[in-house]
């Protein structure tokens, strides 16, 4: 391919877990909000909404919500990656969001479109993080508690809402990750 920036941006962000000490700034949380409302939408619904955090007092008190709360959720058997989840979550030092700087949690109007418009305004906001230098993990354990009636409206979250995106954002400790081998496209049928 060659080379155009919406390409690289899309190949170079990588899930990020360990972050430096330093905020993000408003100005990059602003490009990566403006860059979530410009994602597709069914019928042009534009459904998110965005509760951010950046208390670490919050994310930790979420985190120690979200590790019961993701056990119970996992199967008791499981691959090499379940079971060392689990084993994670057990740990009462393991914070499920990283100690980032950022918490966005992505919700909308309940609808049989959200998910797809939330989720994808959520990577948005990731590749516009990426491009700005900022790295971002997609928290899915953050969903399962965000969802809890108690906490969403804590968030202020409306009832009629579901929350659909949990995502990290810092500066990479170490610089971003390396990418993982891709494996290439599986075409499951061509029709011409």
């Amino acid at each position: 391919m060659a080379a155009n920036p919406i390409l690289e941006a899309i190949k170079s962000r990588r899930a990020v877990r360990s972050f430096e000490d330093k905020p993000v700034p408003e100005s990059a949380i602003k490009t990566m909000l403006e860059a979530a409302t410009w994602a597709p939408t069914a019928i042009n619904m534009q459904p998110w909404k965005f509760t951010l955090i950046t208390s670490k007092a919050e994310m930790n008190g979420l985190s120690d919500l979200a590790k019961p709360a993701l056990l119970r959720a996992l199967p008791d058997v499981g691959d090499e990656s379940i079971m060392g989840l689990k084993q994670r979550l057990t740990n009462p030092k393991y914070n499920v969001f990283y100690g980032a700087p950022l918490l966005v949690f992505v919700s909308g109007a309940k609808s049989p479109f959200a998910v797809n418009d939330c989720t994808m305004a959520a990577q948005n906001m990731m590749l516009a993080g990426c491009s700005l230098g900022v790295g971002s993990c997609w928290i899915g354990s953050g969903v399962v508690v965000a969802n809890d009636p108690k906490i969403k409206a804590e968030l202020g979250v409306p009832d009629d809402h579901e929350v659909y995106a949990a995502v990290i954002f810092g500066y990479p400790k170490g610089g971003m990750p390396k990418a993982p081998q891709k494996r290439a496209p599986v075409i499951l049928k061509r029709i011409d």
